[in-house]
């Protein structure tokens, strides 16, 4: 069991460790140092990436030297993207990385549960049913008995002062979870492998958030925002770029110096001090070897030389070896862990593995340069004996500022780059991972790396390598890249999802790109090719070859794919593809590289399938402006129904003749992220006035400054909402000709659609305004702010806070219809009354 257990404890630390192995600095040396004599863990808990505290855990972290966790339930699935189109399990990925380049600057750990972020839920008890609450709290649970700390913080109370129901349920599993991880009963699996654990007490970290004042000056207060002479900024300082990290959220803040005060209230525990941090367990008293050892410590940090690090590692040498005869359990585990790399930064050694191609497919052989330089230590060894590697054992010597270099062939592995917890489709609620060990995991470990020992004046320590791409870019300069791993072939279509307005025939483009190798010049890779859909007498599915043959790695081909509808009765189909080689069967999937230069390059391999929807749709305009806003997948679906979009930036329109167009759309948030936006409101006034429609897709209230979002009449933007995605629709204005022509507009129109109605409504509308729509989320009054028109001059203003952005490029068919009804002219239309 204790083998298995370092094992397990071993990972857990992994990815945090790897994070920083090349940092060298005396000042980071002398903080590791200190830090190595603190044993005590602190749990910090909340929802989503972007709700914890940073400047509480930098201050704990930096200042306290706790080993400072935060636990996000879900990956922020379901919210949406500041910065891009990518939604759903892509926004995912880019919060996950966000959360990890903050902790990477905030000195935290990141860890995740399984729970999927499904959208903005109102009621606590609506998100633990859609995230399987069991599941979740097994994950947090486990978690806590792994990772032991003295002490969890909560982010949100149990209740509404949370805000929604993410907020309080993530409290709500706090409570269970420091309940249940004391409990032997509870997951008794888990108490096999890791035994229980009783946390000290659970804390509410209380905030005042716009209206939300939970502070009390009856709570416990600690200031956060001291000055590190060592690291020359404040604590502060620190938070606000670890903070900012979140950019797809747009949460950029500004550095904070000076006084900042934190407040606490005890929700369980033992005590219920007042002081979360008072009568934290001291792991280095009650034996005179674990006495030894903290003295040995102190000595080390008050003899540290930051001129000469490297005379830290005989105190260093001695402390591992005293480690190393105390009896195991995980803080002597992660304490050992500390040590070696601390040995390893004060020898100043570095390390990196490359590979010369940046992507592979699966069991492709790697050709990969070692690298590895003492710069504080005069000599040492480097040995490895890893099974990855063909050609050979290592053993060879370290020279005081050599660089050492070795090239390496390593041996493929047929497990690709595909986020773990994206292995399987997720439920509505939960992402459906089999591996238990990482359910808690931020991100997957690196697709292939070196295991080194390295020998310094007798003591072998080991380092895990990542191997990594490394090029050089002109302007950026030495860019390091994560190596993909990539099923043999992948796939794109020229479109996943397609609407059919009529019967006629439609063609896709289907690009199959290569990844493997090719023995020989005259050689090929041949795959056999066809559908998989189920048959269907209303659709007709052809392709125009069977059989594709590659020659080099990176090739394209491009196949021809046909659909036509066959009868009016024809609604939807989907259609697989697979490769055959003759030995083995190979169903196809895509490839999407995300590429910010915040966060590492991200590439994943979802499935493959070609959609078809078709529906009686009828676009009553021609040409669209389409104003972007902070990204959606509008405007290419507009296209497939026969209009002309163009898609432009304000600053781009500005030139731009309006009265080409019938109609003019602004993307999501674009009057939040254009603020050249504005400008254009007198032409745009104009363009109404002479019979245009502009449409105006919902925007946040924050950052919204009301003389620039300017309206023909007032409104404001509440943060109203409908989070369930079929509560009942009513038809407010059913005689309006938005809802008649050219569709017939009905309560069917609203089936089918996905994570919500809408956000972000329209309150405290002037008189001329019609509300068209009326819904609510169960057991709340009716709101009218989802879709709000009026007429100007010959022409017509909409702003409809409905989630088009998430339902149009679905193809779902009642959103396709109102939102081409909402395009129509007002001249091809009669008002009600008028």
């Amino acid at each position: 069991m204790l083998l298995k257990l370092k094992s397990k404890l071993l990972a857990v630390v992994f990815l945090a460790s790897i994070l920083q192995a090349n940092a060298q600095s005396s000042a980071d040396i002398f903080e590791r140092l200190n830090k190595l004599k603190v044993c005590n863990t602190v749990l910090y808990v909340a929802a989503h990436p972007d709700d914890e505290n940073t400047r509480l855990i930098t201050w704990l972290s930096k200042e306290k030297k706790y080993r400072t966790v935060y636990l996000s339930l879900t990956r922020g699935d379901g919210g949406q993207n500041l910065i891009g189109t990518e939604l759903g399990a892509e926004l995912g990925m880019i919060r996950t990385r966000e959360l990890m380049a903050a902790r990477s600057i905030d000195g935290g750990e990141q860890f995740f549960t399984r729970a999927f972020d499904f959208g903005y839920s109102k009621r606590p008890e609506e998100t633990l049913n859609i995230w399987e609450k069991e599941k979740v709290l097994e994950d947090f649970t486990g978690l806590i008995r792994q990772l032991r700390p003295d002490v969890m913080i909560c982010r949100f109370p149990p209740d509404s002062r949370a805000g929604h129901g993410h907020h309080s349920a993530s409290a709500i599993l706090a409570k269970e979870a420091f309940e249940s991880a004391a409990d032997p009963l509870r997951f008794p699996q888990q108490v096999k492998e890791y035994g229980v654990w009783k946390v000290n007490a659970l804390y509410w970290n209380t905030f005042n958030f716009g209206s939300n004042n939970t502070l009390s000056e009856d709570q416990f207060k600690t200031d956060v925002g001291a000055f590190s002479p060592l690291l020359g900024v404040s604590y502060g300082e620190l938070a606000a770029e670890s903070r900012s990290q979140h950019k797809s959220q747009g949460f950029g803040v500004p550095s904070q110096r000076g006084t900042q005060i934190e407040y606490f209230t005890p929700v369980d525990g033992d005590t219920l001090s007042r002081n979360p941090f008072a009568g934290m367990v001291q792991y280095w008293d009650g034996s005179t070897e674990k006495i030894a050892i903290l003295q040995a410590l102190e000595d080390a940090i008050a003899d540290f030389d930051f001129q000469r690090p490297s005379a830290s590692l005989p105190a260093l040498s001695s402390i591992r070896k005293k480690l190393q005869q105390l009896p195991v359990d995980p803080v002597i585990i992660r304490k050992l862990r500390e040590t070696e790399e601390l040995m390893l930064l004060c020898a100043g050694f570095w390390s990196a593995a490359y590979s010369n191609s940046r992507e592979y497919a699966a069991g492709d052989t790697l050709h990969v340069g070692l690298q590895a330089i003492l710069r504080n230590h005069p000599s040492g060894k480097v040995l490895m004996q890893n099974p990855m590697v063909c050609d050979s054992i290592l053993n060879d010597s370290l020279i005081f500022q050599k660089l050492y270099s070795k090239k390496l062939v390593l041996k493929g592995t047929q497990n690709i780059t595909q986020p773990y917890w994206l292995k399987n489709a997720p439920s509505k609620g939960i992402f459906n991972v089999d591996d238990g060990q990482h359910t808690t995991q931020p991100w997957n470990r690196a697709a292939i790396s070196l295991r080194l020992k390295i020998v310094l004046a007798g003591d072998t320590l080991e380092r895990e390598i990542p191997v990594q791409f490394k090029e050089t870019d002109p302007v950026k300069g030495e860019l390091i890249h994560p190596v993909s791993i990539n099923p043999i072939v992948t796939a794109e279509l020229s479109e996943n999802v397609a609407v059919f307005a009529g019967d006629g025939k439609r063609t896709f483009i289907l690009q199959l790109r290569y990844w493997g190798a090719v023995a020989g010049t005259d050689a090929s890779k041949t795959f056999r090719i066809r559908t998989v859909y189920e048959k269907n007498v209303d659709w007709k599915l052809r392709m125009e070859v069977a059989s594709v043959s590659f020659r080099e790695k990176g090739e394209k081909i491009s196949i021809q794919v046909d659909a036509t509808p066959l009868s009016p009765q024809a609604r939807t189909l989907k259609a697989t593809f697979v490769l055959e080689d003759g030995e083995q069967s190979l169903t196809l999937q895509g490839r999407k590289v995300i590429q910010y230069d915040h966060i590492p390059v991200i590439q994943w391999f979802p499935p493959l399938t070609l959609e078809l929807r078709r529906t009686d749709v009828r676009m009553p305009v021609n040409r669209i402006l389409y104003l972007k806003g902070a990204g959606d997948e509008v405007a290419p679906m507009l296209r497939q129904l026969g209009c002309m979009v163009d898609e432009m930036t304000a600053a781009e329109a500005a030139s731009a003749d309006f009265s080409r167009y019938e109609a003019i759309v602004t993307g999501i948030r674009a009057y939040n992220t254009d603020e050249e936006l504005p400008a254009l409101y007198d032409r745009i006034y104009r363009f109404m006035e002479a019979g245009g429609t502009f449409l105006v897709q919902y925007n946040t209230n924050s950052n919204l400054h009301p003389g620039k979002f300017r309206t023909p009449y007032p409104y404001t933007i509440s943060r109203n909402r409908v989070t369930e995605e079929d509560a009942p629709v009513m038809l407010a204005v059913p005689e309006h000709p938005l809802l008649n022509t050219p569709n017939k507009i009905t309560e069917k129109d609203f089936e089918g659609w996905i994570q919500e109605r809408g956000l972000y409504f329209a309150s405290k509308t002037d008189s001329a305004y019609t509300h068209l729509l009326k819904m609510n989320d169960t057991g709340e009054s009716p709101m009218d702010g989802s879709l709000i028109v009026c007429n100007v001059g010959k022409g017509r203003y909409i702003y409809t806070g409905l989630s088009f952005f998430r339902q149009i490029p679905k193809g779902v068919p009642g959103a396709l219809r109102l939102f081409a009804n909402l395009l129509q002219p007002a001249s091809k239309t009669t008002e009600p009354g008028k």
